[in-house]
């Protein structure tokens, strides 16, 4: 039982920060304070989360990196992937998105049979790209509200309706209703392998987007919220979000004239015509006409 909690907490200690990755994509729009009433302890907690990242994270993750090269991390990443298929099979479908769920079940179907349990994404090279979907965003399109937002050690940016959605499908995940040996065994590696290959996968996106930041507690905020959203709208970032990537177009300044040259000025406006001459009378009509 002891083996089982600490193989539980190492997982969750090393998949708290890929969540975030996934918003890398978002233009960092950074309200300080907008659905944010306990920033101060979510600060605290991501501080927290930095310093575990920096000493015990990190290092245990560029080390099976290093275990994994090449073509076995990509196959094992493959096989992460094709685990995470029922669940996006099980929320496309309670979200109505049955076009969509097609997918992940052709997807789930065809790489654990042709590619070896998903260690080929061979779908993939078919153009069925692999998809997430939680039971969080579920909630979202029945309009069910995120609630505060939430920096949780361990867990990493979320809201309480995606922290809810999250429990949700650890428990509906179909992978853990089979019944085998050492089913306990294969839980736990799933749990710690997988976390170590989600940050080992979210660690170039999670520099590119908070290496640069002033905040870069308020610009993983933003950028997972916006993120949150667009996966509910049903793609990408929302498009009624303004993009902070480019400033608003300024038009540009007229030109300085030369010094000691004349500025140029407005032609004066053009004379009015001279009034056109009078008509004289023509010769008188016959009697009787209309004058």
């Amino acid at each position: 039982m002891h083996r089982y909690a600490l193989a539980a907490l190492l997982g969750a200690l090393l998949i708290s920060s890929p969540p975030a990755a996934q918003a890398a994509g978002a233009p960092a729009l950074a309200a300080p304070g907008a659905g944010d009433p306990w920033e101060r302890t979510n600060r605290k907690a991501y501080a927290f989360e930095d310093e575990l990242d920096r000493h015990i994270i990190r290092p245990v993750a560029h080390f099976y990196r290093w275990l994994t090269p090449g073509p076995i991390g990509r196959g094992l990443h493959n096989v992460f992937v094709n685990l995470s298929e029922p669940v996006a099979l099980i929320n496309d479908v309670l979200q109505l998105r049955f076009k969509r769920a097609e997918i992940p079940a052709v997807r789930f179907v065809t790489n654990s049979t042709i590619g070896l349990f998903g260690l080929f994404d061979v779908a993939g090279r078919f153009g069925l790209d692999h998809h997430d979907n939680e039971f969080g965003v579920t909630l979202g399109r029945y309009r069910l509200v995120s609630g505060p937002y939430l920096y949780v050690p361990l867990v990493g940016p979320t809201t309480v309706r995606d922290l809810l959605g999250s429990g949700v499908d650890f428990l509906a995940d179909p992978v853990r209703w089979v019944r085998y040996n050492r089913r306990g065994d294969v839980s736990e590696s799933r749990l710690v392998v997988g976390g170590l290959d989600k940050r080992v996968t979210a660690e170039p996106q999670l520099n590119s987007l908070l290496s640069g930041a002033v905040d870069p507690y308020a610009t993983l905020r933003s950028a997972f919220l916006q993120n949150k959203q667009g996966e509910i709208e049903g793609g990408g970032v929302p498009l009624d979000l303004p993009s902070f990537d480019e400033p608003d177009a300024v038009p540009a300044p007229l030109p300085m004239p030369d010094e000691g040259s004349t500025p140029a000025t407005a032609p004066p406006p053009a004379a009015p015509a001279p009034p056109a001459p009078p008509v004289p009378p023509g010769p008188p009509g016959p009697p009787g006409a209309r004058p």
